[in-house]
């Protein structure tokens, strides 16, 4: 079962349908380009890695990716389509970072959508709001959400348009919580840069989150 930061339950895939793997961080960066282009939870750059390693508060750590980027895709093609008036879709779990030593740290991300109408991201307790390259988000102890326009090509255009990309992160770390604004500032990044991961591999025409983040938080009402 997996929460958003919207407050909303939303129900783990059939895992007939995913791509479980484990890898380390060594892994992650070998392979042929075809496996790298297939593996949407791979980091990428150093500004990720140190991410991870930060939001963990640890060395070392496991990817597991539990869909590849086509299967994702297909994915929220499928649930764009499926959606109910006023409803959130069905949110697809993609990747997971975890510490490889005590297994108690992690970094959950899922992706869905939800309507235009009701896409408002209120920070919970304790969190905080923000704005980055017009998409909203909020970062608190335990998640971040991000939600984004992206605007489907083809057939979906229109229905993309009624709706918006939402990313639902998680995070747990053995020191527990954290209310700190530095720790929800790197939360929200990678946040950032795992949905703009999605929103390339969608093919978004307006292309959202094509600029870096600049993350900083919007004042408090």
């Amino acid at each position: 079962m997996h929460i958003s930061g919207r407050d909303v339950i939303k129900t783990l895939g059939s895992s007939t349908a995913a791509l479980l793997c484990v890898l380390t961080l060594a892994s992650c960066a070998s392979g042929d380009s075809e496996g790298k282009a297939a593996n949407l939870c791979g980091i990428a750059s150093s500004e990720e890695e140190a991410l991870v390693r930060e939001i963990l508060v640890t060395e070392g750590y496991e990817t597991k990716a539990y869909k590849s980027t086509s299967v994702l895709v297909d994915k929220m093609k499928a649930a764009v389509q499926q959606m109910r008036p006023g409803k959130d879709s069905y949110f697809n779990t993609a990747c997971r970072y975890e510490d490889d030593q005590q297994h108690r740290g992690y970094a959950i991300f899922s992706f869905g959508w939800s309507p235009r109408a009701t896409s408002e991201v209120s920070p919970s307790h304790n969190g905080a709001s923000y704005e980055l390259n017009g998409a909203g988000g909020v970062a608190s102890a335990g998640q971040s959400t991000l939600l984004v326009q992206c605007d489907l090509p083809g057939e979906l255009g229109g229905q993309s348009r009624n709706v918006r990309l939402s990313a639902d992160a998680m995070f747990d770390r053995p020191d527990g919580p954290v209310v700190d604004q530095a720790a929800k500032d790197r939360r929200m990044t990678l946040t950032y840069l795992m949905t703009r991961r999605v929103t390339d591999a969608l093919g978004c025409e307006n292309k959202p989150l094509a600029a870096p983040p600049v993350v900083k938080p919007l004042p408090t009402p």
